[in-house]
């Protein structure tokens, strides 16, 4: 009988397979190493692309911020200006106002009413004067009245004199209003 020796066969059969096994991890291990590379160089492009990003929208906001310094300076100056505009408004309606006031006293004194005595106290006039008869001065106060001009009036004195002349007695009174220049 013939006896093979199987022996180096086996060793040589195990030899490979661990020369294969060895190729195996020696690919595995490439291969691992080659994809951790890949990923970090993918984070390490997305991280870049975000600090591009950060950097750009910091930039951006620095230039908002003038922009809305510029808005903030124009807007007090725009206040500033409606306030100018709102003062010389109320000048020009003073000016003008006494101008109109004394205009629609001119036009609602009665015929048989007249003035002696105008005083102006800081928006409070004291008007003096005459009328023929009582009814003319009551018929004055309820012009005052219907304007836009004077308000709150009160009559503070009323005196009958005797007057030398064609009519024998007159009246005279002294009243107070306040006035609006901007009516």
């Amino acid at each position: 009988m013939i006896h093979i020796n199987l022996i180096p066969i086996r060793q040589a059969k195990k030899r490979e397979f661990g020369r294969q096994q060895l190729i195996l991890f020696g690919l595995l291990l490439v291969g691992g190493l080659f994809a951790n590379y890949s990923w970090i160089s993918h984070v390490q492009d997305q991280l870049d692309q975000r600090k591009g990003q950060v950097a750009k929208l910091q930039n951006d906001i620095k230039q908002l911020e003038k922009v809305i310094g510029e808005v903030n300076s124009i807007t007090k100056e725009k206040k500033d200006l409606e306030d100018k505009l709102k003062v010389l408004e109320a000048l020009k309606k003073r000016r003008t106002g006494p101008v109109k006031l004394m205009d629609a006293l001119a036009q609602l004194i009665p015929a048989h009413v007249w003035l002696t005595d105008l005083g102006d106290h800081g928006g409070s006039w004291e008007l003096s004067g005459y009328g023929m008869t009582n009814d003319d001065v009551a018929e004055f106060m309820r012009e005052l009245k219907r304007s836009p001009y004077f308000k709150n009036i009160v009559l503070k004195k009323v005196n009958v004199q005797d007057v030398q002349g064609p009519v024998p007695q007159v009246v005279q009174f002294q009243l107070s209003c306040s006035v609006n220049y901007a009516a």
